[in-house]
């Protein structure tokens, strides 16, 4: 049967569940823009899983579509891997494995300003999130230099609440970072699915990212981009903190900040970052966790705009949102520590991890 000329994007999941009238043309039209907009966000998710969270297909014909899917490609001639010369122009995560080095990157599992991949140690047999730089960025110094940034600032770090670095380097050109692999999701896709966290979910999430900050700080670092897509949550219910992408040691700060260049993501940013002040300092953390506090309860961002100066502006000059205006259900003891969090003066937030630790951990023993 000739495929339509409106039909979607090839995808050969979609092309046997048309065929097996499992689903239409315009049902696989619309996971497929659901599955961009996901990935937009940073987020790989297939498009089986979007046609159940979607109402279109239950479990058990996902996996018998996946089921013909794999014998179908195994009955292809096999191909040898890709080497990692050609891995900046691939596009296709799923298609086959890639080489770079000592490990084979199996599926393309997200990343904005780097591309992340699971895959294999092929020297341990060690599963792990490999980062690399795309071809767009690889070129770019500045980016470079960032990659690199991330590369040293996670490097000096060992806590069981951070993603630990095993390995860096550069092959053919490609800028990688090997990592641990964390099964689970990021806290952003939790709340694309769920909307909103129970408050005692959301306070046990903050807590763990409140030790890895403690660590952090210890050691001399911001974060800068605390935010609910660098925020794992692992099956085992373990929390990690992601992407020192924008990670600044304490004593750069006033080096890093003299240009008045805003450093961080919109939604989550402190009014001093916003500001590009250059006595930002570890309290600027602990706002941008305040903000995800406030996503994670209420479902909402703290404050919305056209683009990212408009929401910039109003984290430095509009009073922090109450989460109970948004969700009655919110505790007063909740309520107060984001409303503190999110502090415009830093002086009157928290003033470390360590109490913010120890206001948490009394609201969870409650």
């Amino acid at each position: 049967m000739a495929t339509p000329v409106n039909a979607p994007r090839r995808d050969l999941f979609g092309d046997l569940a048309v065929a097996k009238c499992m689903l239409t043309w315009s049902q696989v039209r619309d996971i497929l823009k659901k599955q961009v907009q996901y990935r937009e966000r940073g987020i790989i998710i297939r498009v089986g899983e979007l046609a159940i969270e979607m109402g279109h297909l239950n479990a058990a014909q996902v996996t018998e579509l996946i089921t013909e899917q794999r014998a179908r490609r195994k009955s292809n001639t096999p191909r040898a891997p890709k080497q990692a010369v050609e891995l900046q122009e691939w596009e296709d995560a799923s298609e086959q494995p890639f080489i770079l080095g000592r490990y084979s990157l199996e599926m393309r599992l997200g990343g904005v300003m780097g591309i992340v991949f699971r895959g294999t140690d092929t020297q341990t047999g060690r599963v792990v999130a490999v980062k690399v730089l795309p071809k767009s960025l690889a070129q770019d110094p500045s980016f470079v230099e960032r990659f690199k940034r991330e590369v040293r600032a996670t490097s000096a770090l060992s806590h069981p609440n951070i993603i630990s670095v095993f390995d860096s380097g550069v092959i053919n050109s490609v800028f990688y970072l090997a990592m641990e692999y964390v099964e689970g999701e990021t806290l952003i896709r939790r709340l694309l699915r769920d909307k909103i966290l129970s408050e005692k979910d959301a306070l046990i999430m903050a807590l763990g990212v409140t030790r890895a900050l403690e660590h952090a700080h210890a050691q001399g670092l911001l974060h800068r981009d605390v935010k609910p897509e660098n925020i794992m949550l692992s099956k085992t219910g373990q929390i990690k903190l992601a992407d020192l992408g924008l990670a600044l040691f304490l004593q750069d700060a006033l080096r890093i900040t003299s240009e008045g260049i805003a450093v961080g993501t919109p939604h989550y940013i402190s009014p001093e970052q916003a500001r590009a002040l250059r006595n930002t300092d570890h309290r600027s953390d602990l706002y941008s966790l305040g903000a995800t506090l406030f996503h994670c309860v209420t479902g909402r961002l703290p404050y919305e705009g056209d683009n990212g100066s408009e929401v910039m502006k109003r984290h430095v000059f509009e009073p922090a949102p109450n989460p109970q205006d948004v969700n009655p259900a919110v505790s007063n003891n909740t309520a107060g520590m984001i409303l503190k969090l999110m502090a415009k003066d830093p002086d009157q937030r928290y003033q470390t991890a360590t109490e913010l630790a120890a206001v948490i951990e009394h609201l969870l023993s409650k």
